[in-house]
């Protein structure tokens, strides 16, 4: 991606992480307007397949804010994704959205796995105590 263009796609990006689906998907279509990409609305004789053509990023969707989702989390990845997690509510869930896609889960299957992945860093970490404290003793034994 060009620097000139690599800048534009992220002020965008930072600007719909803080957005409600409803605006992101508003400023989206205003992008595509204003820079002569392309929204594709599906055929009359198909329910869905929404596309969007931005910025050299093209993707689907099953409805409009579904496709503007879709854009939103490849044009992160395109700019280098999220740099670490971010505890800011306003950023999260785009954040949360962003996993949810990357792993194909829903919302409750990704708080039980990162559940399962916090208990199972402790237990590590627990382990790792241990397998110090009895290494430890054993150089004092010898």
């Amino acid at each position: 991606m060009p620097p000139d263009l690599h800048y534009r796609v992220s002020r965008l990006v930072h600007a719909l992480d803080r957005m409600t689906i409803e605006e992101r998907t508003e400023v989206i279509a205003n992008e595509v307007i204003e820079t002569g990409g392309t929204w594709q609305m599906p055929a009359k004789d198909y329910r869905c397949l929404f596309l969007i053509s931005l910025h050299g990023i093209e993707v689907p969707g099953c409805d409009a804010n579904g496709a503007a989702m879709h854009w939103h989390i490849d044009a992160r990845s395109a700019i280098g994704g999220w740099p670490h997690p971010d505890h800011d509510p306003d950023l999260r869930l785009a954040q949360l959205e962003r996993a949810q896609m990357t792993l194909f889960i829903g919302a409750g299957d990704l708080r039980r796995q990162a559940a399962a992945i916090a208990m199972l860093w402790l237990a590590s970490q627990m382990v790792r105590d241990a397998a110090r404290q009895y290494l430890e003793g054993a150089e004092v034994a010898a």
